[in-house]
């Protein structure tokens, strides 16, 4: 509506103009034929050749007008910042949280030492997502540089012909208090890491903390690791979606993938025999799910599991490595965060051509898989959500205008997941947070310790928070950098994560 009236307005405006124009002409015509004073005529001609330019004028900024603005944002990123807050150029709207109130802001203005200032309330806990905290001016990878044009649009139409409109507000699905207690517990651990939380029906990102300076891509987007024995779930999804069954599953303490290779357990225990892929899952048994690779490979071939980790979400290569940014990844209105937040494809080495090593170490998370720790959210998110995945989405205005999210496994394989992950909590690699939250509200999820060569084991916990009712309604997913085991400090921090959504007011 505010696009038509616009449009209107310049109508109407460009409409008196050429009126005017036309009357002036035909004035200067009269008074030459009519032979009256020369200064008149030439004042008219001096009107006539300035509403020309400024016409021109007007026409080439429309034209150009998303050049003039990234020249606008260069030159407050780089030009003189005094100048700059002197001539207001950076004035803009709120950025609200969850809540959509004033008080919960993501960024703002506040008063400070006599003068109003844009305020981040949040400080370095949101800098690597909303903006501000220490070097702000130097971070690119945030919502307050990438949604700089939408910030600065007149709110009103009263606003289209200032210089400095006051700007419009934006409302994320990111809630304030979710951030700073995913950053507390983050920094907690001394590790470098990413926490993410999503909602599992709408894939709305709920909270997003991770470390880094504001040179360095998103941790928890941009940057691959190796999700470890995570990815199980993956391979207990392509096993219980073709029927295989709960057979037997032995479980050595090592297992020969090549000659002279072989993959063991942690800790290099054996537990015999397993009933079928929860118990796999349930104590993380590498030889098990090596087991799983090789049967699940013989019966139903290597295409079988190529589309399925496709839908997945995770994409399949045999020769080059996918490159660029996956660009259907986010559920977003802004250009700008499609092409700078987008992350790499998640990718695995998989097909005829893989080796027996190559099969044996996808099916742990290890070797030819790069993920980020939003890949592995959205894969949860599925899990949780009956098997239907949603992309992820950070805008108010996308989650009220979502688009349907597209089955990837069977709603009876991701009920299977989910309940596998429950137990991993109550029995297995994650007892170590059982009991948490208190109350009704539970956590289930999978962890993750990812061999790294030359460095500490990486940590994960890629979790699913259930309401007192049994129903999945959040995703938790913790990473940590050399900071494993799985079970440890990540689940930790995925069960504070589940307190503080099992006691959130929602909006």
């Amino acid at each position: 509506m505010e696009i038509i009236l616009d449009w209107i307005l310049r109508l109407v405006l460009i409409g008196i103009g050429v009126w005017a124009a036309t009357r002036v002409v035909a004035w200067i015509g009269r008074a030459q034929r009519e032979r009256r004073e020369r200064w008149a005529v030439r004042l008219g001609l001096v009107l006539v050749v300035a509403g020309a330019v400024y016409a021109v004028g007007h026409a080439w900024l429309l034209l150009n007008r998303d050049s003039i603005q990234e020249g606008r944002m260069w030159y407050a990123r780089w030009g003189d910042p005094r100048l700059a807050e002197e001539r207001r150029a950076e004035v803009r709207g709120w950025i609200l949280d969850c809540t959509g109130r004033e008080e919960n802001a993501l960024a703002g203005y506040a008063l400070r030492d006599g003068r109003v200032e844009r305020s981040y309330p949040l400080g370095e806990a949101g800098a690597n997502l909303i903006g501000g905290g220490e070097d702000a001016g130097a971070r690119d990878f945030t919502v307050e540089r990438l949604f700089a044009g939408r910030l600065r649009e007149p709110a009103t139409i009263w606003e289209r012909g200032r210089l400095h409109p006051v700007g419009r507000d934006m409302r994320l699905t990111v809630c304030a208090d979710g951030v700073r207690e995913a950053h507390r517990l983050l920094t907690g651990t001394g590790r470098h890491g990413a926490v993410v939380v999503q909602e599992v029906t709408t894939g709305a990102v709920l909270a997003y903390a991770a470390t880094g300076g504001p040179e360095d891509p998103p941790l928890g987007m941009r940057q691959y690791a190796p999700p470890g024995s995570v990815f199980k779930l993956a391979l207990a999804g392509v096993w219980w979606d073709n029927d295989l069954g709960d057979p037997p599953i032995p479980c050595p303490p090592s297992i020969e993938v090549g000659p002279g290779a072989h993959i063991g357990n942690y800790g290099g225990i054996g537990l015999g025999t397993l009933r079928g892929p929860l118990d796999m899952l349930v104590f993380s048994c590498n030889t098990g799910a090596v087991w799983m690779a090789r049967e699940a490979r013989a019966r139903l071939g290597e295409e079988a599991f190529v589309e399925a980790y496709r839908r997945y979400g995770f994409l399949p290569y045999l020769e080059a490595p996918p490159v660029g940014i996956d660009t259907a990844f986010w559920s977003t209105t802004s250009e700008p965060w499609r092409r700078r937040m987008s992350p790499a494809p998640a990718r695995i080495r998989i097909g005829p051509g893989s080796s027996a090593l190559e099969w044996a170490q996808l099916s742990i998370g290890q070797g030819p898989v790069d993920v980020t720790p939003m890949h592995i959210s959205r894969f949860v998110q599925a899990i949780g959500n009956g098997g239907v995945m949603r992309d992820p989405l950070l805008e108010q205005e996308a989650l009220e205008n979502r688009a349907p999210g597209s089955r990837v496994m069977r709603h009876e394989t991701a009920v299977r997941l989910a309940e596998s992950m429950r137990d991993v909590v109550a029995r297995g690699t994650a007892r170590s947070v059982a009991g948490r939250p208190a109350g009704e509200w539970s956590l289930g999820g999978k962890t993750g310790t990812a061999q790294i060569q030359g460095a500490a084991d990486d940590g994960w916990f890629a979790g699913l928070v259930f309401d007192d009712q049994g129903v999945a309604r959040y995703t938790v997913v913790a990473y940590l950098r050399g900071g494993g085991p799985g079970g440890a400090a990540p689940a930790a921090i995925a069960a504070g994560m589940a307190e503080w959504l099992a006691n959130r007011e929602e909006p």
